[in-house]
Parts: C-alpha cells; structure tokens; sequence
C-alpha cells in the first residue's frame, strides 16, 4: 500500500478522535512526515507538534483500543466512501473557507468543480409562504444546472431538496450526523435521502458513520453547506436560527448571501428581513438569484412577492355564512403569510367543533384550501 494511501486511512483514524479537529491535525501535518507517524507518535513528539497535554494524553489512551481495520472494512461494506483534504476530488471551493474539514464522508456523486451550488435553507417550522416561493423559485434555477445544498432538516431544507428531486434537479445534504442508514437524521427524511443518493446527488458529513445528531454539530456542519456553495439564500428564519448561523458562515467565507423579504409581521420573515437591511441580497424573482451566477434568461417573472406571482385564489363564491366566515380567517392567515389550525379556527370563531371540521373539508374537497400537519391554508 502507498504511503499515500496509508495517510488517507489514517485521515479516518483521526476522525474518529473528536478532540483533534482541522487545526490540531495541520498541526500534525506540518510537524510530522505523514499522519501514520502521526497516529503513533509519542507524548513528547505529540507536544512538540503543538498538541494540548489533556488532548494528548486522551488521544494516547484511545488509541490503544482504536482498530482502524476493522472501521475500514465497515465503511466498504455500509458503501460510505470518504475524501479528504489532499485528493484532488476534495470539493476545491470548500479548502477556501476557514478550517475546513479535513475528512468528508459522503454516499452518492460529490460532483465537479465546475458546478454551481446555491445553498438554501431556512426554518424547520415554517409558513405557507415558504412552501410557495420554493415552488415558484427553484425550478427556473434547477432548470439552469444549479445544485441545490441544504441539510436535510425539517422544513425548508427537505423542501428544497424535495422540489429540487421534483425538477430532475441534483441536491446535495450536508448531515449533522454520520451516514451509516442508522443515524441519518432525522428519521423520518431516510426516504428523501435515500431518493438524493439514487438521483445523482449525495449524502456528506466530515464526523465518522455512527455519529449520533448530536446539537453541537449542526452548527459546526453549517459551514459546510455555506461553504459548499457560491451563495446562500435564506428564505425564511426567526430572530434566533440556525439558518442564520449559515448565512454568517458565507460571510466570512465571502460568499454571496440572498434573503426572501416578507411580512412585518410573521416571525419567520424577522431574519431575512434583518439580512436584507443589513445588505444581503433581496430575491423577489428567479432573475435576482441566477445574476449571481452570471446567467441570463429571457423570461422575468413578477416578484414572489407581487400576488401575480403567489398563486391566484379559486374564484371562490361561499355558499353560507360559515364557509364565508372559514375563508375570512384562512385570508387573515394568507395576509400574515401563516397557517392557521382547526382549533384557532373554532377558538376564534365560537362556533361547534363538527361545524368547523366540516366547513373545512367542504373547501378542501373545493380545491379552496389544503392543510397538513401545521394547520391550513389557502390553494
């Protein structure tokens, strides 16, 4: 086996130890001829590399029980293959960010350099809005050969990944856990990623396969999809988000950062609205997000948030005095660009729970409203 080959397994072995992260291991890089020596290195040699004591100590103990072996021959057999920071497939965009990964897990196609990615994300809870500028949006710029990079969160993220699927489009997921089928996360996505591995996109995480979704790492993996990407566009994020967090890490990686603006009066509009003001990018139309890419087209829309361009309500005649009623508090929800659930319905309303019930499945089959698990709205 080639020494090159040895240290790009022991890239693994070091993985594995979560106290040397991309800094310590350059460390260990420059001071050692390659990461096996690295790996067998002693207390005194390890301190000379610039290792803290307490990190030395418990990287020696640990390696005592280490089998890199037989963690190899897991990652063969669970088809989980890995690149890191030295092989030419390594994402070239993501050695540019600070402290990049030295180690990417990945299952799926990692793609080429000559893609462009926008990375989109936003709140895993979310309003109606979001659901329909990711339907108007994404499938003009997937029909540009963009890549869509997200973290296959709840909410906005399997959103993305799903419309991009949707448009025959190619989406990468950026996990904050490993990918042995065991710890995807969450749970109920396994289906979506399994359908981004079987349409040409890929699964990656720099921490080892059965890393559990611990809440550290989400934020450690944001910069990833930032960083993966050429811009980030934040659809929709509460004063305090994770997405956030994101569209900071682009900055520092002097990437673009694009936001949705939208109602003054919905949470979820607070951190776009607040990008936006502070200079970000604002997207009312695919045009706005593809003049980042330098790419042309000839049809503009109407601004997402112009009505022309948000689906038109069903010219909708109610038939009594309670389906208009229903309709009234559905358009107040529309206006706020929220859901609104059967109970704040009858809690409003003050009427029987069955009259309710009823009314809304009347204009559901109507094809006037849709609900799911957040509430309903407006079609």
């Amino acid at each position: 086996m080639s020494t090159n080959e040895k240290n790009r397994q022991y890239h693994v072995g070091f993985s594995y130890f979560n106290k040397i992260g991309p800094m310590n291991l350059q460390k260990l890089e420059n001071y050692f001829p390659n990461l096996l020596e690295a790996f067998k290195g002693s207390s005194s040699d390890l301190a000379q590399a610039g290792l803290h004591p307490n990190i030395i100590s418990e990287f020696i103990n640990w390696r005592q029980s280490f089998d890199l072996e037989n963690i190899l021959d897991k990652l063969i057999k669970k088809q989980i293959n890995f690149v890191t920071w030295h092989d030419q497939a390594y994402p070239a965009i993501l050695k540019e960010i600070p402290a990049p990964p030295p180690i990417l897990y990945f299952k799926g196609n990692l793609g080429g350099e000559e893609r462009n990615r926008l990375a989109v994300v936003g709140s895993r809870e979310h309003s109606a809005y979001a659901e329909k500028v990711i339907a108007e949006l994404l499938p003009t710029i997937i029909k540009e050969k963009i890549e869509i990079v997200s973290g296959l969160a709840l909410g906005v993220d399997s959103l993305a990944h799903q419309a991009t699927l949707n448009n025959q489009g190619i989406t990468l997921a950026i996990l904050g856990s490993g990918l042995d089928s065991n710890y995807i996360y969450p749970r109920s996505n396994y289906r979506l990623a399994e359908n981004i591995i079987s349409s040409g996109g890929a699964l990656i995480s720099e921490f080892p396969p059965i890393t559990p979704p611990y809440k550290q790492n989400f934020p450690q993996r944001n910069r990833i999809i930032s960083g993966l990407a050429q811009a980030t566009l934040v659809i929709e994020a509460k004063a305090k988000s994770g997405s956030l967090i994101t569209a900071n890490y682009a900055l520092e990686q002097n990437r673009e950062v694009a936001a949705i603006p939208g109602s003054i009066f919905s949470e979820f509009s607070i951190g776009p609205n607040n990008l936006i003001a502070a200079g970000a990018k604002t997207v009312t139309n695919p045009k706005d997000v593809l003049e980042i890419f330098k790419i042309k087209i000839l049809n503009n829309k109407t601004p997402l948030n112009s009505q022309k361009i948000i689906k038109k309500h069903l010219e909708y005649q109610a038939e009594n005095k309670i389906e208009a009623l229903v309709y009234d508090f559905l358009q107040e929800a529309e206006r706020r660009t929220e859901k609104i659930t059967a109970d704040e319905i009858i809690k409003k309303s003050k009427l029987d729970t069955a009259i309710i019930n009823s009314t809304l499945s009347i204009l559901e089959i109507k094809g006037v409203a849709k609900n799911d698990e957040s509430g309903y709205y407006l079609n």
